[in-house]
C-alpha cells in the first residue's frame, strides 16, 4: 500500500473529499511546496508492505522526518510535557488496518466510560478524515496486537510518570510493536488519543519514542455569563467539544445575573428571562460535557448581582436606614428573603446533581467604600451583626454569615462551594475598618479575579490563603476577562474584547499559574487548583453568540497550553503555535447541531472477521490505501467500489459475502481517465515572457515548466493535471503586462506611513484604487494612466514631519496613574501626554485631568518661525463630556504679540478648522476663557504651513522612468529599465541612506531606452514570405477552408508590410508570427467523414424503445455531436477521428432493458405459497423482499444490477421460509443443490478476480439485440479499415 497516498490525495483534491478535517496539506503546499506535491503525484513511488507500518524517515516524501523533541512536542495542543524520540529514525502511522485494542481485563471490559471514549475519538478520526473508514475496536490481549494497532490500558499514575499525580496523565510508547497508550483514567485515555490525532494531522504520524504528558494546572475552566446574555444549548455543546479538544476540563454556567435569569425555574417562574434554557436542555449540556470529559459548575451569584430577581421581589432587597430597599443585593437581615434564595439553590442543586462544585458568588454586593453603602446600609448591617453575633461583631459578619450559610447548604448537598475573592475578609488589614469576627468555612474555594486596586480594603491573596483556604483558582482579570462592553475602548480594541490588544500573546508569553491580578505566588504552590477564562456580557446584545466563540478562540488556546504546560512559551513561539493550530483546526463536530458518524461496537478479537478492499490500476499501481472492514463473524456484508478521481472502474463494482475467521481480500481495478484539455490550452497558448514585467513572470515560468512536464507525461493523473493547471492559472493572474509598469511599481512598493503628518490616508486610498484597476480584466492604458496619476497627485500632497514638531507646555497636568495599585488602573505618564496631540495618530489623545479655569493655557512653540496659514483641532472619537467649553486660539511671531485667530466652544463637537492669511508664526496657544468643572481631551492639532520642497534626485528619476513613452521600444531595453526602476523604488520607499547604485543603474537604463536606434529587422519575414509563395493551390485544396482564408490574408499583409518603409518592428514581428502560425496549420487536413457518416446512418436505425433511457440518452447526445461534425466543412481529421471514437464508445455503452422473467416467476411463486404453513417471522422477511421485488419489477428504469439483487434477495427469502412445526431453516424446494448465498458470492468474487488478472475486461451488464450485434461487428470492421488507412 502507499503509506502517504491518502493524505496526498486529500491535500490536492480537497473538493473531492469535501474538505473534511484540516489537512497537513495546508502546511505542505505552502511556500512553493506545490512543486514537490506535483512531482510526488506524478510518481507516487513510496511503497511499503501491508504489514510494515513503521517507515524510514529518510524516504523522499516523508513529512514526518525526525525533528527536535521539543518541536514534536509543540505539534500538539496543548504542548506536550515530554516527547523523547528514539534513535530508530522511524515513524508509525495510523492506517486503515489499524485497530483500537483495549487490553482485555475485567476492569477494562466492564468500563463503559472507557468504551465511550474509544468510540468518540474513533468517530473523530473518521470525521477529520485521518482514516477513510472507522477503525476496528476490539478487546484483546497483548499477544493479539499487531504493529499497526493502538493498545489501550488504564493503570495507576505511578506506572506512567513520577512527575505528577494527576489522573489526567498518560503515556504513549511508539516502537516496532505498534503504539501502547496508558492512561491514569478514562479522560487521560481521551487526551492520549487526541494527541495521536493531533500528530497524525501535524506530523503525518508518531515518531518512535515515548510521550509522557500531564497537566501542570488541575482545573482548566471557561466561565460563561449566560445570565446576562442567552447562550443556546447548541452553543454550549460546541464550546464543550472545542474545550475538550484543547484538553480543558471545566465549564461554568453563570445563569443568574443583574440583567437576566436563564434557566427554567419551577420554584418561581416569574424570575425567568424571556430567553432561557429548559431543564431538559441543561441536562443535555451536562451529559455532553460528561461524554467529553468536561466538568460543569453551576454559578448562582448572591447576595449581590440579583437585580433581575429583585424586579419580581423588590421587598427582598437589602433594607436601608431610610426604609427603602436596594435593587441589586438581597436583604441578608431578612430571614424570609434568605429562605427564598435557599429554595432557589435547592432547586438547582437537584438539577445539577452529579456535578462536584457550585459557585455561590459572594462578590460586588455594594461598593463598600462610598455612598450609598456608607450612608444608608452600613449602619443597618452593623446593628444586625451586633444583635445576632455579639457586641464585637461588625457589618462584614452579616455578609460572612450569609455566605457561610449558603456554602453549608450546597456542601451538605454534595457540592464544594466557591466564591469570588472580593466578597471575603473586607477590611482585614484596614486603617478604617475592623476585621470580621466570623470564621469562613475553609472548604470554600476562591476564584481570585482582582485586587481592585482602587479600594485598599479588599483582602489580598495572602490574607485569603492565611485564613485557611487551600483551593484557589486564578481568574486574573488582566489576562482572562473577555467583556461585551458598554463603550468602545480607545486603543484599537473592539467593544467586544479582552482588556488588552493581542491578549493571546500576553497569555502565551507572560502569564503563569502564580501570576494573580496584583498578587504573585509560586507557580507550583499547592493552593493553586485551577485557572479560568471568563466571558462577561455587560452589553448582552452587542454581538451574537457565534462572535463570542470566534473572539475568545485564540486566547482560549493560549490559556489551554499554558495551563497544561507552563513552559509552552519556552518550547515554541506564539507564531509557530498559531501556525500549528491552523493545521489542527477545530474539534470534529464543531459546527452547531452536527453529529459524529457511527463507528459500531467494540468486539472481542476472536469474534471479528476482516475484509480488505484493494484499489489498483490496470497497470498494478496502488491508487489508495487498503480499506479494511471488520465485522462480526457470520454477519453478511456488501461493499461497493469507491470512485477515484481521475480513474474509471473496469472491474466488478460490488462484492458481498459473510465475515468469517479467514481474512478475505477483494481487488477493485481501475484505468486511468485523465482530461488534459484545459491544461493543453494553457500550455500551448502560454504567455510571451517579453511582454511582461520580469518579476511578475518568474512564478509563471516555473509553473509553466511543471505544467508542460505534467502535460507531456503519459501517466499523469487527473489530480496532478488539476493542480498543475491551478498553479499555472494562479501564477498567470499575478503576471503584469509590461505596458502597465508605472501603476504596478507604485501599488507594489508603497510609502510607509511613518513620517507623514497629513495626506497619507488619501494616498492609501489612491493605492487601493490603483490596485483595483491593475487587477481588473478591463484595464487599458488610459485607465492605468488615470490611476497612476491619482497616486502621483496623492504623493505630491503628502506632508512630512520636517523637524518643526512643536514643544508643548500646559497649565494642567495630563491623566496618569503610576503609583500604588490601589490608586487605580495603571496608566504610564506617556499614555495621555501632551505630545499625543502632535503625533499624527488619531487613536491617541492628550487627556487633561483638571477642571477648566480661566487663564489656563496650552502653548505650542516651534523651533523656527514658519509661514503658517491655518490649523485644525480634532477631538477623540470617545471624548464624551470632556470638551473645551470656551477658549481662544492665538498665534505669535518671534518678536510680535499674541493675536487671536479663532475660538473653541461647545459647538465644536468633533473638529474645528481655522484659516488665516499666511503669516510668520513662532507659537500657537489655546487660552481657556470660561470656568467649567470638566476635564478635557484633545486627539490631534494639525498646523498648515509652507514646507520646504524635498530635493531628491532618486525621486525625480523615478518619476522620469514612470512617465517614459515605451511605444515601439525594444522590449529587452524596456524590461531592463523596469527592473532598475523597481530597485530604485524599493530604495526610495525604504528611505535607504545610500542610493548611489540604484540611481546609476536607473540613469543608465533610462538613457539606453531613450537613445535606442530603431533599426527594423525584416529578414525573417522576407524568408517566411518566400516559403509561403512556394505552396500551390493544389496543396491548399486539401486544407480546411478557414485555414486557407487565413493563410492568404496573412501572406497579403506580410507582403504589404515588407514593402512599406514605415513598418515598425512590432508590426513586422506580429506579421511574421501570424504567417508562421498559419503555415503550421496547413497540416490541418479535412477529415475523412465516410466512416463516421456510415456509423451515423446505422445508429439512426436503432429502436430507442429497446434500450435503457440513461444509456440511450448518452448515445443520442453523442450522435448529435457527430452530425454537427459531419456538417462542419472545417472539421479536421483528428476531430473526425475523435468523434467517431466517442460515438463508438457511446454505442458500446448501450444497455438493453434487462430481462425480468425470472423476477416475475419468483414474485408469482411468493404470492401463491400457502402462508398457513410458515412462521410469522419468516413470512415478514419474505413480505419485505417481495415488496422490494415488486417495486423493481414495476420500475422501467431498473438496472440489471438492481434486478439481480431483487432476484437474489427474494429467492433467499423463499428458501429460508420456516415451517411452523420445525424451527430450523428449511428451503421450500431443492433448487439450491446444496449451495448458499455466501458460496455464490465467493464464487462470483473469485471469477471477478480471475477476469481482472486476464486484463480487466468490462463486465457484461446487458444483453444485445441482433441488430446491435450486427452493428457492432460492422463498427469494428470500420475501425480496422480506418486504422489501415492511417498506416498507409
Amino acid at each position: 500500500m502507499i503509506l502517504y497516498s491518502w493524505n496526498i490525495f486529500k491535500k490536492v483534491n480537497k473538493e473531492t473529499w469535501k474538505g473534511k478535517g484540516n489537512m497537513v496539506g495546508k502546511k505542505f503546499i505552502s511556500n512553493g511546496e506545490w512543486k514537490r506535491t506535483l512531482s510526488a503525484l506524478m510518481t507516487l513511488t513510496m511503497f511499503c508492505s501491508t504489514t510494515a507500518y513503521a517507515v524510514e524517515n529518510k524516504e523522499i516524501y516523508s513529512e514526518s522526518s525526525i525533528v527536535a523533541n521539543e518541536q514534536l512536542a509543540a505539534m500538539v495542543n496543548p504542548i506536550l510535557q515530554s516527547y523523547q524520540v528514539d534513535s530508530s529514525m522511524k515513524t508509525w502511522c495510523l492506517t486503515a488496518d489499524s485497530r483500537l485494542v483495549i487490553l482485555a481485563n475485567e476492569e477494562n471490559i466492564s468500563n463503559e466510560r472507557l468504551a465511550e471514549v474509544i468510540k468518540l475519538v474513533n468517530a473523530e478520526f473518521l470525521e477529520k478524515a485521518i482514516v477513510p473508514n472507522p477503525l476496528a475496536m476490539v478487546y484483546g490481549g497483548e499477544g493479539e496486537v499487531s504493529n499497526s494497532d493502538v493498545l489501550i490500558n488504564i493503570a495507576d499514575v505511578s506506572e506512567i510518570t513520577d512527575e505528577s499525580t494527576s489522573l489526567e496523565a498518560y503515556r504513549i510508547d511508539i516502537n516496532e510493536n505498534g503504539v501502547k497508550l496508558t492512561g491514569a483514567s478514562e479522560n487521560a485515555v481521551l487526551y492520549g488519543l487526541r494527541t495521536i490525532q493531533n500528530l497524525m494531522l501535524t506530523n503525518n504520524g508518531l515518531s518512535h519514542g515515548t510521550i509522557v504528558d500531564y497537566p501542570d494546572v488541575a482545573e482548566r475552566r471557561l466561565h460563561v455569563d449566560c445570565g446576562r446574555k442567552y447562550f443556546s444549548k447548541d452553543w454550549f455543546i460546541r464550546q464543550i467539544r472545542e474545550m475538550s479538544y484543547m484538553k480543558m476540563n471545566t465549564i461554568q454556567m453563570h445563569f443568574s445575573e443583574n440583567m437576566g435569569f436563564r434557566i427554567e425555574c419551577e420554584t418561581d417562574p416569574s424570575i425567568v428571562s424571556e430567553q432561557y434554557l429548559t431543564k431538559v436542555e441543561v441536562r443535555e449540556i451536562i451529559e455532553e460535557a460528561r461524554k467529553y470529559g468536561v466538568k460543569v459548575i453551576p454559578s448562582f451569584d448572591t447576595p449581590g448581582h440579583v437585580n433581575h430577581i429583585l424586579k419580581s421581589h423588590p421587598e427582598y432587597g437589602q433594607i436601608s436606614n431610610r426604609g427603602t430597599h436596594f435593587d441589586g443585593g438581597l436583604d441578608v437581615t431578612n430571614p424570609e428573603a434568605v429562605e427564598y434564595f435557599k429554595s432557589l439553590y435547592r432547586e438547582y442543586m437537584e438539577l445539577f446533581e452529579g456535578c462536584t462544585d457550585f459557585h455561590i458568588g459572594g462578590d460586588e454586593y455594594m461598593e463598600f467604600d462610598r455612598p450609598p453603602f456608607t450612608t444608608e446600609y452600613k449602619s443597618v448591617l452593623d446593628s444586625y451583626a451586633k444583635e445576632q453575633f455579639g457586641p464585637n461583631a461588625v457589618w462584614q459578619d452579616a455578609l460572612a454569615n450569609y455566605i457561610n450559610e449558603i456554602a453549608e447548604l450546597v456542601y451538605e448537598g454534595g457540592f464544594k462551594p466557591r466564591v469570588w475573592n472580593d466578597g471575603l475578609y473586607y477590611g482585614e488589614n484596614s486603617y478604617y475598618e475592623r476585621p470580621q469576627t466570623i470564621k469562613m468555612h475553609d472548604y470554600i474555594g476562591v476564584d481570585f479575579w482582582s485586587q481592585m486596586g482602587w479600594n485598599r480594603d479588599i483582602a489580598n491573596l495572602n490574607t485569603i490563603i492565611n485564613k485557611g483556604h487551600t483551593d484557589i483558582y486564578n481568574v486574573n482579570a488582566g489576562f482572562f476577562y473577555y467583556v461585551l462592553r458598554n463603550s468602545k475602548p480607545t486603543d484599537g480594541r473592539e467593544q467586544h474584547s479582552f482588556d488588552y490588544l493581542n491578549q493571546d500573546k500576553r497569555i502565551f508569553e507572560q502569564w503563569t499559574p502564580g501570576k494573580f491580578e496584583s498578587n504573585t505566588i509560586a507557580d507550583d504552590s499547592s493552593v493553586i487548583k485551577g485557572t479560568s477564562m471568563a466571558i462577561w456580557c455587560d452589553n448582552p446584545n452587542l454581538v451574537d453568540e457565534d462572535v463570542v466563540t470566534e473572539d475568545i478562540s485564540k486566547e482560549l488556546r493560549s490559556l489551554a497550553t499554558k495551563a497544561w504546560n507552563t513552559k509552552s512559551n519556552s518550547i515554541t513561539t506564539l507564531d509557530n503555535f498559531k501556525e500549528n493550530y491552523k493545521i489542527l483546526g477545530n474539534v470534529a463536530g464543531f459546527e452547531k447541531g452536527s453529529e459524529l458518524p457511527s463507528v459500531g461496537e467494540i468486539l472481542p478479537a476472536e469474534d471479528l472477521g476482516k475484509v480488505t478492499l484493494k484499489y489498483v490500476s490496470n497497470t498494478g499501481k496502488v491508487l489508495k490505501d487498503d480499506v479494511v472492514k471488520y465485522g462480526t463473524i457470520g454477519k453478511d456484508y456488501t461493499f461497493e467500489a469507491e470512485e477515484i478521481y481521475g480513474y474509471r472502474l473496469i472491474s466488478q463494482e460490488i462484492v458481498s459475502g459473510s465475515f468469517d475467521k479467514e481474512d478475505k481480500t477483494y481487488t477493485f481495478t481501475y484505468e486511468l481517465y485523465c482530461d488534459k484539455t484545459e491544461l493543453e490550452k494553457e500550455v500551448k497558448n502560454s504567455l510571451n515572457e517579453d511582454n511582461y514585467i520580469r518579476e511578475t513572470y518568474n512564478d509563471y515560468r516555473d509553473a509553466l515548466a511543471i505544467a508542460k512536464e505534467v502535460y507531456e507525461a503519459e501517466d499523469s493523473e487527473q489530480i496532478a493535471v488539476d493542480e498543475a493547471l491551478k498553479q499555472l492559472l494562479d501564477a498567470k493572474k499575478k503576471t503584469v503586462s509590461l505596458e502597465y509598469y508605472p501603476l504596478y511599481i507604485e501599488t507594489k512598493y508603497t510609502l510607509k506611513g511613518e513620517g507623514f503628518v497629513s495626506g497619507y490616508d488619501e494616498y492609501l486610498s489612491a493605492i487601493e484604487n490603483g490596485q483595483t484597476v491593475l487587477d481588473s480584466s478591463n484595464i487599458t492604458i488610459d485607465s492605468m494612466r488615470e490611476a497612476f496619476n491619482s497616486i502621483k497627485k496623492a504623493k505630491e500632497n503628502l506632508i512630512k514631519k520636517d523637524g518643526n514638531t512643536p514643544t508643548i507646555t500646559a497649565t494642567d497636568a495630563t491623566y496618569t496613574h503610576s503609583g500604588a495599585s490601589w490608586q487605580g488602573p495603571y496608566f504610564p505618564p506617556e499614555t495621555y501626554a501632551p505630545e499625543r496631540m502632535v503625533d499624527g495618530d488619531l487613536s491617541t489623545k492628550a487627556w487633561f485631568a483638571d477642571n477648566q479655569n480661566i487663564g489656563d493655557e496650552i502653548v505650542f512653540s516651534f523651533p523656527m518661525e514658519l509661514n503658517m496659514s491655518g490649523l485644525k483641532f480634532v477631538y477623540p472619537s470617545d471624548v464624551g463630556e470632556d470638551i473645551i467649553v470656551n477658549a481662544d486660539i492665538e498665534i505669535k511671531s518671534a518678536e510680535g504679540e499674541w493675536t487671536k485667530v479663532g475660538t473653541l466652544t461647545t459647538a465644536d463637537v468633533n473638529e474645528k478648522a481655522i484659516s488665516f492669511e499666511t503669516t510668520p508664526v513662532k507659537a500657537v496657544r489655546f487660552v481657556i476663557k470660561e470656568n467649567a468643572n470638566k476635564w478635557y481631551q484633545i486627539s490631534e492639532v494639525y498646523f498648515t504651513y509652507e514646507q520646504i520642497e524635498e530635493s531628491n534626485i532618486l525621486k525625480d528619476m523615478i518619476i522620469e522612468g514612470e512617465e517614459l513613452d515605451i511605444t515601439d521600444k525594444n522590449l529587452t531595453l524596456v524590461s531592463n529599465m523596469v527592473d532598475a526602476l523597481i530597485e530604485a523604488q524599493k530604495a526610495y520607499v525604504e528611505n535607504s541612506i545610500d542610493t548611489t547604485i540604484a540611481e546609476a543603474n536607473l540613469r543608465a537604463a533610462i538613457d539606453s531606452l531613450k537613445n535606442e536606434v530603431v533599426d527594423v529587422f525584416k529578414e525573417h519575414l522576407e524568408i517566411a514570405i518566400e516559403e509561403a509563395k512556394k505552396i500551390t493551390e493544389e496543396e491548399l485544396s486539401t486544407v480546411v477552408p478557414a485555414v486557407v482564408s487565413e493563410f492568404k490574408a496573412a501572406l497579403e499583409e506580410a507582403e504589404a508590410l515588407l514593402a512599406s518603409a514605415n513598418s515598425t518592428q512590432e508590426q513586422i514581428n506580429n506579421s511574421f508570427d501570424r504567417l508562421s502560425k498559419v503555415m503550421q496549420m496547413l497540416s490541418f487536413e479535412k477529415g475523412d467523414k465516410e466512416a463516421l457518416i456510415s456509423l451515423i446512418d446505422k445508429i439512426s436505425k436503432l429502436n430507442e424503445e429497446e434500450y435503457i433511457n440513461e444509456t440511450w440518452n448518452k448515445l443520442k447526445e453523442q450522435l448529435e455531436i457527430a452530425k454537427s461534425v459531419v456538417a462542419d466543412e472545417n472539421a479536421l481529421e483528428a476531430e473526425v477521428a475523435k468523434t467517431y471514437k466517442d460515438l463508438i464508445k457511446s454505442f458500446l455503452d448501450l444497455r438493453l432493458k434487462p430481462n425480468k422473467d425470472k423476477l416475475e416467476e419468483l414474485i408469482n411463486k411468493a404470492e401463491n405459497i400457502d402462508r398457513s404453513k410458515y412462521t410469522e417471522k419468516s413470512l415478514r422477511t419474505l413480505d419485505k423482499y417481495l415488496e422490494k421485488a415488486r417495486s423493481v419489477f414495476s420500475n422501467e428504469e431498473a438496472t440489471e444490477k438492481e434486478i439481480s439483487k431483487a432476484n437474489k434477495e427474494l429467492e433467499l427469502a423463499l428458501n429460508e421460509l420456516v415451517e411452523k412445526d420445525n424451527n430450523t431453516n428449511k428451503p421450500t424446494n431443492d433448487n439450491n443443490s446444496g449451495s448458499n448465498s455466501n458460496d455464490l458470492n465467493n464464487e462470483s468474487n473469485n471469477v471477478a478476480s480471475n477476469d481482472t488478472n486476464k486484463g480487466g475486461k468490462l463486465p457484461k451488464t446487458g444483453g444485445a439485440s441482433a441488430a446491435t450485434t450486427v452493428l457492432f461487428a460492422t463498427a469494428v470492421s470500420m475501425v480496422g479499415a480506418t486504422m489501415t488507412k492511417k498506416r498507409k
